[in-house]
């Protein structure tokens, strides 16, 4: 078996499932789209297998905000807060754009 015959390179295929777009350019990864109070926020990408969306309750508890409720509906994951909202959007928005 050749380098090629292995990997379907030549024949057009996606690298071995790594690529989701047609010109194979993008790596296939998860991601959410992150709503607090059904306000978008940004988007989580889950870039290893250690990752998980429910990383962002851990975030924002670290960051002193417990008062919050959150699930997961299909890829996107809400965030439910009550008086803290602008708090949470803020602190969220920061940690989003940083990952």
């Amino acid at each position: 078996m050749v380098f090629d015959d292995l990997f379907d390179v030549a024949r057009g295929r996606s690298f071995m499932g790594l690529y989701n777009d047609a010109s194979g350019s993008k790596i296939a990864q998860d991601r959410y789209d992150v709503y607090v109070n059904e306000d978008f926020i940004g988007q989580k990408f889950l870039l290893t297998a250690q990752e998980s969306v429910q990383d962002i309750d851990d975030f924002l508890k670290n960051e002193g905000i417990n008062q919050f409720e959150s699930f997961v509906d299909g890829d996107h994951y809400y965030i439910k807060a009550g008086e803290n909202k602008h708090k949470v959007e803020d602190v969220l928005k920061v940690y989003l754009q940083n990952r």
